[in-house]
């Protein structure tokens, strides 16, 4: 019994010692002792333009919330996204009245440093919702998918240019 105990615990430490010599490092962590502080401190250098609609003014106040965590600092690139919004009936009751909604949103980024494009992608998210007898319902439970689809957008553009930082900025 103490002889396979002694085995299983050889065999995760030695897993463990080929994680720590593989390159892993967590996307969102920077060494104090180092200049460059890592993707956060690039993260707070990027200016969110304002965006058109009452959708894009949300959208710009959860990524400013997401991307500008911490003290501010001068702003080197600046982020312009342009978003889209449709709903998409899908359940159909007997009597021909949709009981079921999606809401999409596709949201197409470019980051600029300057005149210079230096990322252009784009991100959708489809977000469920029921719709009701009530009109006061069906717009309250509307207004929460939209709410909800901005909120996982901006964690979306969020990583993507945690990724692109990660990547490309931070290997120069």
């Amino acid at each position: 019994m103490y002889f396979f105990s002694m085995k299983k615990l050889f065999f995760i430490l030695i897993i463990l010692l080929n994680f720590q010599g593989c390159g892993f490092k967590p996307i969102y962590s920077y060494n104090v002792n180092e200049e460059n502080k890592g993707v956060i401190s690039l993260l707070q250098k990027v200016d969110v333009r304002p965006i058109s609609d009452r959708s894009g003014i949300e959208l710009r106040q959860f990524l400013r919330e997401r991307i500008n965590q911490g003290p501010s600092s001068k702003k080197e690139f600046d982020l312009q996204v342009n978003i889209s919004t449709r709903i998409q009936e899908i359940g159909i009751r007997k009597d021909s009245t949709s009981s079921r909604a999606n809401y999409i949103v596709k949201a197409n980024i470019i980051l600029w440093n300057g005149s210079r494009r230096m990322l252009r992608d784009a991100t959708t998210v489809t977000v469920s919702y029921n719709i009701l007898d009530q009109q006061y319902a069906t717009i309250a439970s509307q207004r929460n998918a939209e709410t909800r689809a901005l909120r996982r957008i901006s964690e979306n553009i969020r990583s993507i240019l945690s990724i692109y930082f990660s990547t490309t900025v931070l290997k120069k």
